[in-house]
């Protein structure tokens, strides 16, 4: 369209310029016969020449119509092509504005649904975040509790450190009383003896009091025991525990002993027989005997005992309590 009208107004131009060409031409002439009066324009027209200005004048005045008519047309034209060109600038900047806002809504809903996510995030890091101060600070009181705990550990630790040491003090000190007491029982005589009356069971009665042999012996540590005489020497100076046991079948109306401690009685013991059943005697002592002491047994007159083998109804024993 542009081009057209361009074309157009180029034809346009030429032809008035054209016509101003010749216009001009017969204007000067105009000019020139009008300034030499009338006597030319009578000599020329009785020369009998054409003269075809008024028609000249006619179709400039004509083209300049055209011209002018041209030329508003051409104003007209670039008015209606500002006008087209407004609205398609116009339409293009409404389909601009569209799109923009189409993709500004697409871009809002997309921000939007991301803006949705990341606050399902956000919530999510807040849930996360409270369980993990929850568990911290549970973890805070575990380590407290563990710092107590510790406290508590290192202090008994401490003290047992300390009983350690007096319980190792005391440890020695008891080790050292058992070495002393090892000693001692390795340097101190061992005594123990024990013996059965007989094996013939009756023994008496005698007419005189009589000194009983224990002839069968069952302990004699330290042969401290005679099973010969039925005398027993204390090998050192000492407690020594004393003890007898004796039998008497039914018949005689009692049963006697004596222990001698060298040649004294210490300890008399008697048992009446009241119902014609076998009678029992036994008793014990301690006595001090200085080394070489004797200590043995005795039986009064018209007295029995009765003992057989593996039985040891009457028996004689003594052992050493502590040397002294």
């Amino acid at each position: 369209m542009r081009g057209a009208v361009a074309l157009l107004v180029l034809l346009l131009c030429r032809s008035g310029t054209r016509a101003q060409g010749e216009s001009g031409g017969d204007r000067e002439s105009l000019v020139e016969s009008r300034g030499t009066g009338d006597t030319e324009l009578t000599s020329k027209q009785t020369t009998g020449q054409t003269i075809t200005t008024p028609d000249i004048w006619g179709e400039v005045e004509e083209l300049r119509d055209v011209v002018d008519n041209l030329g508003t047309m051409i104003l007209e034209q670039r008015e209606k092509m500002r006008n087209m060109e407004k609205k398609m600038e116009r339409r293009w900047r409404e389909k601009w504005r569209r799109g923009s806002e189409a993709r500004l809504e697409s871009e809002n809903a997309a921000m939007g649904a991301r803006l949705s996510v990341i606050e399902r995030e956000v919530e999510d890091l807040k849930e996360q975040n409270t369980a993990m101060g929850a568990r911290l600070s549970a973890s805070e009181r575990e380590v407290e509790e563990l710092k107590r705990i510790n406290a508590a550990l290192e202090a008994r630790a401490t003290d047992s450190e300390n009983g350690n040491t007096a319980l190792e003090a005391r440890l020695n000190a008891s080790e050292g009383m058992v070495e002393e007491l090892r000693r001692e029982n390795a340097d101190r005589p061992k005594v123990a003896f024990s013996a059965g009356l007989t094996n013939d069971g009756y023994l008496g009665p005698f007419n005189s009091i009589t000194t009983l042999v224990y002839r069968r012996v069952i302990t004699n540590i330290g042969k401290a025991y005679n099973p010969n005489t039925g005398v027993f020497t204390a090998p050192v100076r000492g407690l020594y525990y004393i003890r007898f046991t004796a039998m008497g079948l039914k018949g005689p109306p009692s049963i006697d002993a004596y222990i001698y401690h060298n040649d004294k009685s210490v300890m008399f013991n008697h048992q009446n027989n009241d119902n014609g059943r076998n009678r029992f005697l036994s008793n014990a002592l301690t006595l001090e005997l200085e080394a070489g002491d004797v200590v043995y047994m005795r039986l009064p007159v018209n007295q029995e005992l009765y003992d057989e083998k593996s039985s040891n109804y009457s028996t004689f024993s003594g052992f050493l309590l502590f040397p002294m």
